[in-house]
């Protein structure tokens, strides 16, 4: 079976055999190469990228080209069919309509709600993605930001857009440096050491391919995992970033005013381009690794919470951990994000003594809350009438809205999710609903896991001097109830 797929990849290097045979022979340590195609004003940036595209093919493997919308336009508008049909055989995904074009997403969205920002950014980002499905004929496997351009509203909106994974580097959310599950998508957005990059030089080279081989050691011994690889296809040919020559500091000049960036020379090219076909040899060759494009990741790392219900020992689990810490919950072998902890909770106690009442629960997925409640109770004795009602409640708003409420009424009085989550679990963890209920206090603490605004967080030379984005940084936050660890699928 493993001698006929290499023999089909071979034979037709196409998104659909890729996106449709199944991963079943898949080896224990996976590498993804990701190319940010963005510069579309040096010309040579397209031959760049069609010279890595066919430097894939020629092996008979995939990497994945994150194009900005402006981009596949240019490059339809410059009649390169070649350059298209040379991507096309590799995988396409999605890097924004205009890059660093002011406003970038993290601009428009740095003051706005959630709603306001999901809106803004599908108002702003679905023209480039319309482009590029229409130039590819593909609808994009993955999308990463701009820069660091990062905002938490995007993933509603590319929920929407029906791309399954966040593929970039950033340190605005991270799990252990691990891929997670955020706003219900696949993130691979921080791997700590298994990032790797080789620079040009011979000596580059080889350290990169000895820290390849110990980071491929270290995943083997976790069992298995995967490293991401990425790439700018201009940083081949040019001394500096295009956006950077016209863009920095928040400078936003016509285009008639656009600059081309400095280009290398032939020979500096060829040197660059050498190094890194080195470096490539020396994965595809290495033992025990298996290149994969954005398309497939997500069959790797699959939800489990989703793929089969919960049980009475599962919730049992979820009660008995968030009477220690409110945060994500190993089931083993499955993972429950904090929002589906709670969705479990309250599905049990809403339920319970009831002709309806089942030993298996069926989650749906909800965003964290819109906002964070700023008039709440903080103590009070409820009757288990009011907490069965307030959790059907709970149920029925996250049935409707597929988001998290930013309070939970009970017998009329606000309560916070966090507060009403630690005392469903007392209630669980304790046998049920037997008498009155004292509302217990509780911090959600995956929050650890969303960055505090920084001006580290936004050291992009294209953001303005001093930018800063607090309140999306809080709306973040609150997305935290959604954050869990990917587990990878064994083969």
């Amino acid at each position: 079976m493993r001698r006929l797929w290499s023999r089909v990849v071979v034979l037709s290097l196409t998104v659909l055999v890729f996106s449709t045979c199944p991963l079943t022979a898949a080896l224990p340590v996976y590498v993804t190469f990701w190319f940010d195609t963005e510069d579309f004003i040096l010309s040579e940036a397209d031959d760049a990228a069609m010279r890595l595209a066919e430097m894939f093919a020629a092996r008979g493997v995939q990497a994945t080209f994150k194009i900005v919308g402006e981009k596949a336009r240019v490059l339809e508008e410059r009649g390169r069919d070649d350059v298209i049909a040379a991507l096309a055989k590799n995988d396409i995904a999605y890097h924004s309509t205009d890059h660093s074009v002011h406003p970038t997403p993290s601009e428009y969205c740095r003051d706005l709600t959630w709603h306001e920002g999901v809106s803004e950014f599908t108002r702003r980002e679905g023209p480039g993605l319309r482009t590029l499905r229409k130039v590819f004929g593909v609808n994009a496997s993955c999308y990463g930001q701009p820069g660091g351009s990062w905002t938490p509203q995007s993933y509603a909106a590319l929920r929407a857009f029906d791309i399954p994974l966040y593929l970039d580097e950033t340190s605005h959310v991270n799990v252990n440096d691990r891929p997670f599950w955020y706003c219900g998508m696949l993130n691979i957005l921080r791997l700590g050491d298994a990032v790797i990059r080789t620079g040009w030089t011979d000596e580059e080279v080889k350290q990169a391919c000895e820290k390849f081989d110990r980071v491929h050691k270290k995943l083997l011994g976790e069992g298995g995992g995967i490293i991401s690889i990425y790439y700018h296809p201009c940083e081949f040919v040019h001394r500096e970033f295009w956006d950077g020559v016209n863009f920095a500091r928040g400078a936003n000049p016509p285009r008639s005013q656009w600059k081309r960036p400095p280009v290398k020379s032939p020979q500096e090219q060829e040197q660059a381009f050498g190094a890194f076909e080195a470096f490539l040899d020396h994965i595809v060759r290495h033992p025990d690794t298996r290149l994969v494009t954005a398309r497939e990741i997500p069959s790797l790392y699959p939800d489990r919470v989703y793929s089969r219900p919960l049980t009475r020992r599962d919730v049992q689990m979820i009660a008995e951990a968030f009477g220690k810490e409110l945060s994500y919950v190993d089931l083993g072998g499955k993972i429950a994000s904090a929002a589906e902890g709670l969705l479990a909770l309250a599905e049990t106690v809403a339920k319970a003594d009831s002709s309806s009442a089942t030993d298996e629960i069926s989650l749906e997925f909800a965003c964290g809350p819109a906002s964070a409640t700023q008039r709440f109770v903080t103590e009070g004795t409820y009757s288990p009438t009011a907490i069965r009602e307030a959790s059907q409640e709970l149920l029925d708003i996250v049935h409707q809205n597929t988001q998290m409420p930013s309070v939970v009424w009970v017998a009329g009085k606000p309560v916070r999710p966090e507060d009403f989550a630690v005392t469903l679990a007392h209630v669980v963890a304790s046998g049920g609903l037997s008498g009155d209920v004292p509302l217990r206090r509780g911090e959600l603490a995956a929050k650890k896991h969303v960055a505090d605004d920084s001006a580290r967080l936004w050291g992009w030379v294209i953001f303005p001097e001093g930018f800063r984005a607090p309140h999306m940084m809080e709306v973040a936050k609150l997305q935290a109830w959604t954050i869990k660890p990917a587990v990878l699928r064994r083969p």
